[in-house]
């Protein structure tokens, strides 16, 4: 599993044995590795070849929290996407089974662009990382899937979170605190942003944890697009 941030998957992490290669966090589930290689494409793609690399894995998977361009997704949704297209380069790539389609881009927006993306791609969901993880899984021969908790509804306005993320995706919290405590207009969502990763993060913990127990079969139960 691919994860940008180790926030968004926690509560899968807590019992996990941590190590690092190549500038990527490793976490141990037993039947599972969890790659936190950072935020963007150039970090995800870094993580797969760490995975590839050091544990030979037959399935990669792309997780983490999400944005809804869906307005009938809702925080906490769980999304096995049977799709994942990038917006810059138009290229599609097939999962191992789902519903729903993700949209990779390089920077998240407000509304409007969510619908645009909506409406342009036919997608449901909206990330950084997951054309990247599609596309090293399947330059690779590995089997590849997408598996997605909603964080930010289809009408939340983000803080401007990509001014803090670096050239090799790491995520520079002090600076963003230091820029949100001197901007009041940002209080609301950020708290609320908060509240909701900590939700999705659970969420897509349960998810991730059925599929491990599941020897990485398909997700049953799940909320996903169109059930």
């Amino acid at each position: 599993m691919v994860g940008a941030m180790s926030r968004e998957l926690a509560p899968l992490l807590r019992a996990s044995r941590h190590r690092q290669a190549g500038g990527v966090e490793l976490f141990e589930l037993g039947t599972a590795v969890v790659a936190i290689g950072g935020v963007g494409r150039n970090a995800a793609r870094r993580a797969v070849e760490v995975l590839i690399v050091e544990y030979s894995p037959r399935l990669i998977v792309s997780a983490g929290v999400a944005g809804a361009l869906s307005p009938k997704l809702r925080v906490g949704d769980v999304v096995c996407a049977r799709e994942v297209v990038d917006a810059d380069s138009g290229l599609h790539f097939a999962t191992s089974g789902g519903e729903g389609v993700v949209v990779t881009v390089s920077a998240v927006s407000g509304p409007e662009a969510k619908r645009m993306l909506a409406q342009r791609w036919k997608a449901d969901v909206v990330d950084m990382e997951a054309a990247a993880v599609g596309a090293a899984a399947q330059a690779s021969g590995i089997e590849f899937a997408a598996i997605k908790a909603i964080s930010d509804e289809l009408d939340f306005v983000l803080p401007p979170l990509g001014k803090f993320v670096d050239g090799e995706g790491k995520f520079h919290t002090l600076g963003f605190v230091a820029y949100v405590a001197l901007r009041p207009r940002w209080w609301k969502a950020v708290r609320q942003l908060n509240v909701n990763t900590r939700v999705a993060a659970a969420h897509l913990g349960d998810a991730l944890s059925h599929l491990t127990d599941q020897e990485l079969s398909p997700i049953d139960g799940e909320k996903t697009v169109g059930t």
